[in-house]
């Protein structure tokens, strides 16, 4: 049987807690944050609309950045 796994954190910029995919979910860079900080779905689809309203490419995110992860991949 295989299983699956999140991690529940709060979002660096709207602190609000979400799941996620630890090993694909957005992120804050060193340079923003001396840690890599998680950031929510909904963040990050306000920064990748004020990016690309601002002629510049959004960020990408991967399909599974806010699924679980499987069991396997722990």
């Amino acid at each position: 049987m295989n299983g699956f796994a999140f991690a529940t954190s709060a979002c660096f910029f709207c602190k609000r807690l979400f799941s996620y995919n630890p090993h694909r979910v957005p992120s804050t860079p060193p340079e923003w944050h001396p840690t890599r900080e998680p950031v929510c779905a909904a963040c990050m689809a306000r920064i990748n609309r004020m990016r690309t309203d601002a002629g510049v490419p959004p960020f990408p995110i991967h399909p599974d950045a806010y699924e679980p992860l499987r069991e396997t991949e722990l």
